[in-house]
């Protein structure tokens, strides 16, 4: 199929999107406060851009990242983050400068990078979760040809992000929605109640071996 330059949701505003926007734009200023208080970091998480591609448009930085698959209002969705940004956040929790580390295998993971990309997520999603986004952990793999939730030619709203360590570019990070979902958020949390029935329970948020 061919690629589709243009792509549009069916029954979705810029406008309805704009008001998406401003729950992303929050949440990057409350996580940046938090790293930045918590950890005594320059850290800032910034809001950059929002559009439609399909999702076989979409290029995934070739950097080590971490890829987690997410229920938002019982839909599939995805967030990833460049594993520089993990690791320097992880250097830093351990008393180092906030540097990046560097392996001979880029598979290979440090034990305290996937614990501070599982707490990253639980920030994320216990963010969302106390605005009435109804959000969920599936899994997490480091490497997104293991996550089969879209079809090529399904068309996502994709939300970029980029990190800043000490006023310097330190990764960036992505979230991915379509169209159902988006739907179901503008619907309003109480409509949305009535339609989806997410449990309470809590979910173990470790990072696959892929």
């Amino acid at each position: 199929m061919a690629k589709d330059s243009k792509a549009t949701f069916t029954d979705i505003s810029e406008e309805d999107l704009t008001s998406l926007m401003e729950i992303f734009k929050s949440l990057s200023l409350t996580i940046s406060s938090f790293i930045s208080s918590e950890f005594k970091l320059k850290f800032l998480l910034s809001y950059t851009e929002h559009e439609c591609k399909q999702f076989q448009d979409i290029s995934f930085n070739d950097n080590p990242s971490i890829y987690n698959e997410l229920k938002w209002f019982s839909k599939p969705a995805l967030l990833y983050a460049d594993r520089s940004f993990i690791s320097r956040l992880a250097n830093r929790i351990l008393g180092g400068d906030g540097v990046a580390e560097t392996v001979e295998d880029p598979d290979t993971w440090f034990f305290s990078e996937e614990c501070v990309a599982n707490e990253f997520l639980d920030l994320i999603l216990d963010y969302l979760n106390t605005h009435n986004q109804l959000i969920q952990f599936e899994k997490s793999v480091k490497d997104i040809g293991y996550l089969h939730i879209y079809y090529p030619e399904d068309v996502l709203l994709s939300v970029t992000f980029k990190i800043e360590f000490d006023g310097e570019e330190g990764g960036s990070m992505g979230i991915l929605m379509g169209e159902s979902a988006l739907k179901e958020y503008i619907k309003g949390p109480q409509e949305s109640d009535t339609s989806n029935d997410i449990s309470n329970e809590s979910t173990d948020t470790n990072i696959e071996d892929t």
